[in-house]
């Protein structure tokens, strides 16, 4: 068994493909989930290598990491979001497709079982027991996945020009809107929930308390490191409803950053 997953990554490409030809509007938003697809695989890749995996999970974690968001671009197609309470779970919708379309069926059972979990369990706000190959798969995903989402938010909510509603999921653009819940969670230190969202400005909150919820110390180390919580965080407003979140996830981020320079030196 080795690390060549190159006929997954072509199927991928064609699947992608073949959905993009048949969108008629606006096609951005495919384009980005294929490019977050990629990304995530080589934030997991890397994650598997800082941590010394070896077989077969890092197998699992590098197919798991190709076909977390197989199901997101069938979803949009259909449904015209990505937001799974308006449409269907995309992570089950992806291991109905992965079945279908017999993507693992050359690989070993425990493979297979490990990469069909993962897929089905990643975008879950808490996972259940699991046996351990699965559960570590199922964790390096929803790291490399989040690490990736900060990116896209970033790069959108931070950029020059406006971004797509579909990015935040359709949150509105308000900041005398805040969830309570969300911001408990940042002061409470643990990671929010998407049903909580009421505004884009709660969703930067959630992306920082994100902090909470990295599984390994490769994960951490590239979410203070990469600077996009950071800026996130950081244009939130100074006062206001989301101002006391701000300071607390800044805080933590600092704080989180100077024990690593210690450790390093």
């Amino acid at each position: 068994m080795d690390n060549n997953i190159h006929s997954h990554e072509q199927w991928l490409r064609k699947h992608a493909a073949s959905i993009r030809a048949q969108e008629q509007e606006d096609p951005v938003p495919l384009d980005l989930k294929l490019q977050h697809t990629f990304c995530v695989l080589e934030q997991a890749r890397r994650i598997v290598a800082s941590e010394g995996f070896g077989q077969p999970l890092a197998r699992c974690c590098h197919l798991a990491a190709l076909y977390h968001d197989v199901a997101r671009f069938t979803q949009y197609l259909r449904y015209r979001t990505f937001r799974d309470s308006l449409s269907r779970n995309h992570g089950l919708m992806g291991v109905g497709i992965l079945k279908r379309e017999q993507r693992l069926v050359a690989e070993s059972p425990q493979v297979r079982k490990a990469v069909q979990t993962a897929v089905a369990l990643h975008n879950r706000f808490a996972l259940p027991p699991l046996p351990s190959l699965m559960q570590t798969t199922t964790l390096v995903i929803r790291d490399a996945d989040k690490l990736d989402i900060l990116r896209v938010m970033d790069e959108h909510l931070n950029g020059p020009g406006p971004y797509c509603p579909t990015i935040v999921l359709s949150q509105p653009d308000d900041p005398t809107k805040a969830g309570a819940e969300v911001l408990k969670a940042a002061l409470e230190g643990r990671p929010a929930a998407y049903t909580d969202l009421c505004s884009v400005n709660d969703f930067r909150v959630l992306l920082g308390t994100w902090l909470y919820d990295m599984h390994f110390a490769a994960s951490r180390s590239s979410f203070v490191e990469n600077g996009h919580a950071r800026r996130l965080l950081e244009a939130l407003p100074d006062d206001g409803p989301h101002a006391r979140a701000r300071d607390v996830l800044l805080a933590r981020l600092e704080h989180v950053t100077h024990t690593q320079e210690v450790c390093h030196a």
